[in-house]
């Protein structure tokens, strides 16, 4: 309500995002991670206030500028020994770098900078937590996978045995600092062991190993991070395993070949990567018959190819470790999941969001009738609040989800 002649102002930031779709998303990504400290609502709408719509490098300027911000404030508490202070800032500092670190595919420096303070400030963090939430270095062909290992708080693993270990990763373009706050801080406080990782292909992973790029075969990577909880102290125990966004079907091939895994949640459930893609960037794009290298469209102008077109571009070929477009599309025809899906014999979660698209759902399906173990399905909805893509709108009802179908599962400790 406002009164005319008032004086009072009750806020000037107002509540909307951008008319760019995909901005609206990562945005709202952004403000998901508040649920467990990653952001919060007043930083993430200040800085949107401030974007051009559209306009990536305009996001990647007012990221950077409020992660350094956040980041300064941070080390101020640290120094001053307002331990729990510096922890918070530092958690919204590294969500703030990896929101600008998105879209800086155009400038490999400014990429690495941000990359490296988002990690930098995770572990910063992660070191201020009771108990501390544990980097790990994952050796790897020759290189290592970077995780984190997540111990349940005090008082919530029954004597004090993790109630289970779930090892989870993300998709194309999320990391494990980000899946701290999706899986890692939910899992903590139920009383289970989180091993949250970064494979071959995904942000973390390629900061660290640039040209360690995705691969179909990933059950390979996965059963090494597999070994190494395996060797933990205190051994694996039972274990379960979950995908993110197309982690889903990378964690799916993983639970086709590899009987370590307990239990495994798709999120989302996908059997074909070409399909997703293609139904993702459309199809004029994804069929066009002109083959196209990042270097071929570098400087092109916005009103010739949009921005987020020079972005997607240029973040696949690096990603999937190939030269052009067309090579890309090539690569994608090996991760398909076909009569294989028929040996993921343990029991499945399989999540997605009601409005992520008919392709999602479709797959999805597929999905479900594919496996041979037990399935239970949930299509969240616009009135849970958590129709987006891996319930980036909410997501303490997707951990409750996911935890508490873990928990009814798990053997006792």
């Amino acid at each position: 309500m406002a009164f005319e002649g008032s004086q009072i102002t009750r806020s000037v930031s107002r509540v909307s995002g951008f008319r760019d779709p995909e901005f609206d998303y990562q945005l709202l990504r952004a403000m998901g991670v508040a649920d467990y400290g990653g952001s919060t609502v007043g930083e993430c709408l200040s800085a949107a206030g401030m974007i051009t719509d559209g306009d990536t490098g305009s996001w990647v300027s007012v990221f950077c500028a409020l992660a350094g911000r956040v980041e300064a404030s941070a080390r101020v508490c640290l120094a001053a020994g307002h331990a729990v202070s510096a922890r918070d800032h530092f958690l919204r500092a590294s969500t703030y770098h990896r929101t600008a670190e998105y879209y800086a595919e155009a400038d490999p420096v400014l990429l690495a900078e941000c990359g490296r303070r988002s990690r930098d400030c995770f572990e910063a963090a992660a070191a201020l937590f009771d108990p501390p939430v544990e980097p790990l270095s994952i050796p790897f062909e020759g290189g290592f996978l970077p995780g984190y290992l997540v111990h349940p708080r005090a008082g919530t693993a029954p004597g004090d045995r993790p109630r289970g270990t779930l090892v989870a990763f993300g998709g194309f373009d999320s990391g494990s600092e980000e899946m701290y706050f999706q899986l890692g801080a939910a899992g903590a406080a139920r009383g289970w062991r989180v091993v949250l990782f970064d494979g071959p292909g995904q942000t973390g992973c390629m900061r660290r190993n640039p040209t360690m790029a995705y691969r179909p075969d990933y059950e390979v990577p996965v059963g090494a991070v597999l070994d190494h909880v395996g060797g933990l102290p205190g051994g694996g125990g039972w274990l379960a395993l979950a995908g993110m966004s197309i982690g889903g079907y990378l964690a799916a091939r993983t639970a086709a070949h590899d009987d370590r895994v307990g239990a495994l949640v798709a999120d989302s459930p996908l059997v074909d990567l070409s399909r997703y893609f293609e139904a993702f960037l459309g199809p004029d794009v994804f069929r066009m018959h002109r083959d196209i290298r990042p270097k071929d469209v570098a400087g092109i102008p916005e009103d010739l190819l949009p921005a987020q077109m020079l972005w997607g571009i240029a973040a696949v070929c690096r990603r999937f470790g190939v030269a052009s477009l067309r090579e890309w599309k090539q690569r994608l025809e090996a991760y398909r999941l076909g009569p294989e899906l028929a040996a993921v014999s343990c029991p499945v979660l399989a999540l997605a969001g009601a409005r992520e698209g008919p392709e999602v759902l479709r797959q999805a399906d597929e999905f479900a009738a594919g496996v041979s173990g037990p399935v239970t399905s949930r299509r969240f909805t616009v009135d849970d609040g958590a129709d987006a893509h891996v319930q980036a709108n909410n997501l303490r009802l997707a951990a409750q989800v996911v935890y508490d179908w873990l928990d009814d599962l798990a053997p006792p400790p």
